[in-house]
């Protein structure tokens, strides 16, 4: 799990915590551990910006209302009765996401879209990841496989 941490530092209050699920956070017993870490954020009154961009594992949150995506991101506001959800097919853009701040700061702006394609790029991820291969279970339906070869397709012409 990655997590940034936003504070008041002159007060040295977390106000915002932005956490990226990895794999592990979703089975046991660490789903369980990060589930009572939320809970702590929650009572302490941490605004928490939660990005699950993992198909495979047990969704963190649980509530009959949550869309059927396979990608989420929920941001729970301090004192706010409702979760703010944006929910994410395969096909789509990656949302550009607010982060509260405390009063009287403005929201911040989080595009998750170009934060991801930097990692991708500063890490050189295009070196270690083998397209040709099936992406990893659980299965994609066949048309989000056509849509992935088409993008492969795209973007191997594009850097050619």
């Amino acid at each position: 799990m990655a997590t940034v941490a936003i504070r008041d530092v002159a007060q040295n209050i977390l106000v915002t915590s932005i956490t990226m699920l990895s794999p592990v956070n979703k089975r046991e017993p660490n789903l369980s551990h990060y589930r009572q870490k939320r809970a702590r954020l929650r009572a302490a009154h941490v605004h928490l910006l939660e990005i699950d961009l993992l198909r495979r594992g047990t969704r963190a949150w649980t509530h009959p209302r949550l869309p059927d995506v396979p990608y989420l991101v929920l941001l729970t506001r301090v004192q706010a009765s409702a979760v703010e959800v944006w929910p994410i097919t395969l096909q789509e853009k990656l949302p550009t996401l607010p982060v509260p701040l405390r009063a009287p700061d403005p929201e911040a702006i989080l595009d998750l879209s170009a934060a991801l394609r930097t990692i991708y790029d500063d890490a050189f991820y295009h070196l270690s990841i083998d397209y040709t291969q099936d992406p990893p279970p659980p299965p994609f339906s066949k048309e989000e496989m056509a849509w992935l070869r088409a993008q492969l397709k795209n973007s191997t012409l594009a850097a050619s």
